[in-house]
């Protein structure tokens, strides 16, 4: 075989081991690489152009070690966060809706729809039954959770 066509094998080998890592082939396309490489090394070797042969050798082990290094990286699960305090716009909004007042659009038994600050909210009530059109004030708000109860004032948005 020429030695051109050898390398040509080799860099074919190179290309079936970048693949690898994009393609989930279960190590159908790592072993062909590795075939491929392996196979065009010893022929170049069994020819007598060894300088050829750990050229062609010494690419493949700094490609492996680079794909590597960019698989790592690049598909690794460290996720840096930042100065993330892991709450949403929402959740904060809602946080900053204790103590107003609204008006339940859909009976609370306990969780239901109220209409508060002009938002349709889900909210739950801390105790019982309230009916529709009844005036509820927010007492607290845990998460996506807001809890109201039952409001012996008229509400805001009435």
């Amino acid at each position: 075989m020429e030695w051109w066509l050898l390398s040509v094998l080799c860099l074919t080998g190179l290309i079936l081991l970048f693949l690898e890592v994009f393609i989930p082939s279960g190590g159908v396309l790592a072993i062909a690489a590795v075939l491929c490489i392996g196979y065009s090394i010893w022929e170049l070797w069994i020819q007598d152009l060894q300088l050829l042969a750990v050229i062609c050798a010494a690419f493949t082990i700094s490609y492996t070690v680079i794909l590597f290094k960019l698989w790592i990286k690049k598909f690794s699960l460290k996720a840096h966060l930042g100065s993330s305090d892991s709450l949403g716009d929402d959740v904060r909004q809602s946080k900053e809706l204790v103590g107003q007042r609204g008006l339940v659009t859909a009976d609370l038994r306990p969780a239901g729809i109220a209409l508060i600050g002009g938002r349709r909210l889900d909210v739950v009530a801390n105790a019982g039954y309230i009916e529709k059109g009844d005036s509820v004030v927010i007492i607290q708000s845990d998460g996506n959770r807001i809890v109201v109860r039952k409001s012996t004032e008229e509400s805001q948005d009435e």
